[in-house]
C-alpha cells in the first residue's frame, strides 16, 4: 500500500507538470506569441531582416544613388554610390536602424507588408520595396558637395517656382557604409555628423534677416539713397560687436548700400521707421516658414536631433531691435532661407519644397508619379519682389556678394554675416533666372567662417552648376 500511495504521488505530480507544460506552451504560443516573435533577439526576425531587399533610390534622372544588393546566402548588403549624396540621404542598418530620408520613407523602402512576409515564409520569396526617385539632381549635388568640402554647414538649392528640392548638403557628414564599424566614434563626435543642418539647423539668421527687412522697406516706400552718416559703423547690441560682412571705412552709407554689404546700422535706422507693428508681421512671416518641411516627421532613435519649435516672439524695444540685426529668439534654417530667396526670384511666391518625385513598385517597370499638391506661399507682392531682385542683383555687382557673379548668368544674391556665442557664421542668399518663370534658389551657411566672400562663391559656382543642369529642361 505504501508502494502505490508513492506511486500516486509521483503520477499526480507528473501530470501538474504536463499540465504547467501545456499551460506555458498555450500561454506563449497563443495568448503572448505576438511579444515573443517581436522580441529584438527573435532569431526569424533578424534572418527576415537580413534578407529584405529595400527598394533603389536614384535622382531625378535616373542616376542610381542606393541599391540593396543580396550576396550569395540572401544575406543583403545596403549601398551608397556617391560620397555628396551621404548627407542627403541618411542611412540603413541591421543594427542601429534607419535616419534621415531612409527612416521618412522607411515603409516604403521595406515593403514589409503581411503579404510579403507571408510569401517569404511560405515561398522562400525574397521581400522587396519600392523604389523611389528624388527631385535631386547628380550634376548639382556634386558640384555643391565639392564647392563645400572641407566646411562645416549646410546649402540646399530649390528649383523654381515648382519647389523641387535639386542639391541638399550637410556637413560635417558620415559614409554610411561603415556606420556599423564607426558608429561610437560617430556617435561621441562634437560635430554631429548625423544631424541634417539644412533642414534642422537652428541658426541665428544675423544680416540675412535684412531681405525681408527689405521687403518691408520696399512696401512701404522708404528712401533707399538718403545717405545715413557714418552707416558703415559697427553696431553694439549689448556687448556684441555687429559689423558689416566686409572690412569697410567709416563713411556715409544709404540703405541700398547698406543692404549690399550688409551693414548693421541702416538697418536699425529702417527697423525704428517701421515700427513695431510692421516688424512684427515681417518676424511673423518669416516664422511661419517653419511649417514647410522636406520630409515626413519622424523619431530620432539616436537623440541627436532636437525638436523644431517656433519662436514666441516679444515685443519690448530691446527684443525688437536684437531680431532686426537678426541676433534676437527668431532662428532660421537654410531651408527656410531657401525660400525666402525663391520667394524674390518668383515674385513673391516662395516655392513650397518637395523631394520624393516617384514611386516604383517592386516588380514593376514604370514610375507613379506622387501626386502631391505643392502651391507656392505668398511672402510678398510682386512689385516688391521685382524690385529686390534688381537690388540683389546690385549687390553681386557691388557689393559683399561680389564673389557669386558669374559670366552671362543672372545671378542676384545677398551675403552677411551672423554670430552665436563666441563664433561667426556666414550666409548667402540668391538665384539665377534660367528664362521664362523658372530659376534657381540657394541658401548656404558655414559655420565658424566670417568669410561671406567664399560663401558667395560657393553660391556662385552652385547657381552655375544648376543653370547647365536645367538649361533647356
Amino acid at each position: 500500500m505504501h508502494f502505490l500511495r508513492e506511486m500516486n504521488r509521483v503520477l499526480v505530480g507528473l501530470l501538474i507538470a504536463f499540465a504547467l507544460i501545456a499551460l506555458a506552451a498555450a500561454y506563449w504560443g497563443v495568448a503572448s506569441s505576438g511579444s515573443l516573435l517581436s522580441r529584438d533577439d527573435n532569431p526569424r526576425l533578424v534572418e527576415l531582416e537580413n534578407r529584405i531587399q529595400r527598394g533603389a533610390i536614384y535622382d531625378r534622372a535616373g542616376t542610381l544613388l542606393v541599391n540593396s544588393e543580396p550576396d550569395e546566402f540572401g544575406v543583403v548588403t545596403r549601398q551608397y554610390l556617391f560620397p555628396a549624396f551621404y548627407s542627403a540621404l541618411g542611412y540603413s542598418s541591421l543594427r542601429y536602424g534607419v535616419g534621415g530620408l531612409e527612416s521618412a520613407y522607411n515603409a516604403l523602402l521595406r515593403g514589409d507588408t503581411a503579404e510579403a512576409i507571408t510569401a517569404y515564409e511560405l515561398l522562400h520569396r525574397p521581400i522587396r520595396g519600392s523604389d523611389l526617385q528624388l527631385t535631386l539632381d547628380a550634376n548639382i549635388q556634386n558640384a555643391l558637395y565639392a564647392a563645400m568640402n572641407g566646411q562645416r554647414g549646410a546649402a540646399i538649392v530649390l528649383s523654381i517656382p515648382d519647389g523641387q528640392t535639386l542639391a541638399m548638403v550637410s556637413l560635417p557628414t558620415f559614409d554610411p557604409n561603415y556606420l556599423d564599424e564607426q558608429w561610437d566614434t560617430l556617435n561621441a563626435n562634437p560635430n554631429n555628423p548625423f544631424f541634417n543642418r539644412a533642414l534642422q539647423g537652428s541658426y541665428q539668421p544675423g544680416g540675412t534677416m535684412e531681405t525681408p527687412l527689405m521687403m518691408g522697406a520696399l512696401l512701404s516706400t522708404q528712401a533707399l539713397d538718403e545717405e545715413i552718416e557714418d552707416g558703415s559703423a559697427p553696431f553694439d547690441l549689448n556687448g556684441l560687436e555687429i559689423t558689416c560682412a566686409v572690412r569697410l571705412p567709416l563713411m556715409p552709407m544709404t540703405l541700398r548700400d547698406g543692404y549690399a554689404f550688409a551693414c548693421p546700422t541702416p538697418f536699425v535706422q529702417l527697423g525704428e521707421s517701421l515700427g513695431s507693428a510692421r516688424l512684427q508681421s515681417l518676424f511673423d512671416q518669416v516664422q511661419s516658414l517653419t511649417q514647410y518641411r522636406l520630409l515626413p516627421i519622424q523619431p530620432v532613435s539616436n537623440g541627436t536631433a532636437t525638436p523644431e519649435t517656433t519662436a514666441q516672439l516679444l515685443t519690448t524695444e530691446d527684443e525688437l531691435l536684437a531680431n532686426v540685426l537678426g541676433q534676437g529668439n527668431i532662428t532660421v534654417t537654410p531651408l527656410m532661407m531657401a525660400m525666402i530667396a525663391g520667394a524674390v526670384a518668383n515674385d513673391g511666391n516662395a516655392p513650397q519644397p518637395y523631394l520624393l518625385e516617384a514611386i516604383r513598385s517592386p516588380g514593376e517597370a514604370t514610375w507613379q508619379p506622387v501626386e502631391t499638391a505643392h502651391p507656392t506661399v505668398p511672402i510678398t507682392t510682386a512689385n516688391t519682389a521685382r524690385r529686390l531682385q534688381d537690388l540683389m542683383r546690385y549687390n553681386v555687382v557691388n557689393g559683399a556678394a561680389q564673389n557669386a557673379g558669374r559670366p552671362f548668368i543672372d545671378i542676384g544674391g545677398h551675403a552677411s554675416l551672423a554670430y552665436s556665442g563666441d563664433t561667426t557664421n556666414a550666409w548667402f542668399i540668391g538665384f539665377a533666372t534660367l528664362g521664362g518663370r523658372q530659376a534657381v534658389a540657394i541658401a548656404i551657411v558655414l559655420e565658424n567662417s566670417a568669410d561671406a566672400g567664399l560663401a558667395s562663391d560657393i553660391g556662385g559656382s552652385t547657381l552655375q552648376a544648376a543653370s547647365a543642369a536645367l538649361a533647356g529642361s
